[in-house]
């Protein structure tokens, strides 16, 4: 059975509700993960395993906290990840349609994506852990040296899967 891609950033999606800078929340909502902010962007990263997707999922969401808009680059964001026997290596985003680009977010908009992250051998299914350099998202700001990055174990695929069967 071959598994279907359901992770797929399509462009930044923004809500209706404005938001306020610092407060990390979407329309009441906390923002989940590792929090920071990087120029006029407050980010939020979290890293999952999902019962469909072959590597691990990075969900990121967003908020404008300036009166301009800003750009997001998802595809700029650099992620890497680690495997049971402690190898590291360089992850890339499952794009299959080319469509990960830098978009604006308008001024206090928010928005979130999530993103599947292979590896470029057959590892994906090995990688125990992932680090994002979440510094790396705000397009048009200029990152603080060194970017801030965010590290997480991810369950095994199989302990996913188990989850998520219900009778």
């Amino acid at each position: 059975m071959r598994a279907v891609p359901l992770i797929l950033a399509t462009g930044v999606s923004a809500a209706c509700a404005t938001y306020r800078a610092g407060s990390f929340e979407m329309s009441g909502e906390p923002m989940l993960g590792e929090r920071t902010t990087a120029g006029c962007l407050d980010l939020a990263v979290d890293v999952a395993r999902d019962a469909v997707a072959t590597g691990p999922v990075v969900q990121y969401q967003f908020g404008n906290r300036c009166d301009r808009a800003a750009t997001i680059d998802l595809g700029g964001v650099r992620v890497t990840g680690r495997t049971a026997t402690g190898e590291e290596v360089a992850m890339v985003p499952y794009d299959p349609y080319n469509e990960i680009r830098a978009l604006a977010l308008d001024a206090r908009a928010s928005g979130r994506e999530r993103i599947e992250y292979r590896t470029s051998r057959e590892l994906s299914g090995d990688v125990v852990a992932v680090c994002v350099a979440i510094g790396a998202i705000g397009g048009d700001a200029v990152p603080a040296a060194p970017l801030h990055t965010t590290c997480k174990d991810v369950v095994p695929p199989s302990a996913v899967a188990a989850a998520e069967v219900s009778p």
